[in-house]
């Protein structure tokens, strides 16, 4: 029954950590530092991909910028990036990532990071989980194992699934 104990608290606060861990270090990627690449449009494009779950094709657009520094070739799933050649543009570039992340057009800036919908998600889960899961250290009734092992299992655990996410891709 201890080995059990000790398990769920393991799951329960590795989890936990895991998942908060791993959207705070997407919002920071999220927003990472970005370099600028100035220049002109020269050509666009698009791909469509299909998907055997979805009978809609998805696309991909790309445009290449002919900067100081040569062309470069930036793609994104949104159709904003869509630029017609001739148009002069500013683009930033993730440092992390290499992804683009806005791109200014005349006078108008297109954001083209993804939402943070999903990282609040889950950083509400997470805290939510870590939450019961010192709640249910505190109230627990079974008292074949020490109660400050159930606390240090599960802040290494915490600590293991934090380091974990950040590993994570």
């Amino acid at each position: 029954m201890l080995v059990i104990r000790l398990f769920a608290t393991l799951l329960w606060f590795g989890v936990s950590a895991g998942l908060l861990t791993y959207a705070v270090h997407d919002l920071n990627v999220r927003d990472a530092p970005t370099s600028s690449i100035e220049g002109t449009v020269i050509a666009h494009r698009q791909e469509s991909h299909m998907s055997s779950q979805d009978p809609e094709p998805h696309f991909t657009y790309f445009i290449t910028v002919r900067g100081a520094a040569g062309d470069f070739e930036f793609g994104n799933g949104q159709r904003a990036i869509d630029t017609e050649p001739g148009t002069p543009v500013v683009v930033q570039v993730s440092t992390v990532t290499g992804e683009i992340v806005f791109l200014r057009k005349g006078a108008t800036v297109v954001d083209l990071r993804t939402t943070v919908t999903t990282d609040v998600v889950l950083i509400v889960f997470g805290a939510v989980g870590l939450l019961i899961a010192l709640v249910r250290e505190l109230v627990i009734d079974d008292y074949t194992c020490p109660r400050w092992l159930g606390f240090v299992v599960g802040a290494l655990a915490a600590a293991c699934g934090g380091w974990l996410a950040l590993l994570l891709p």
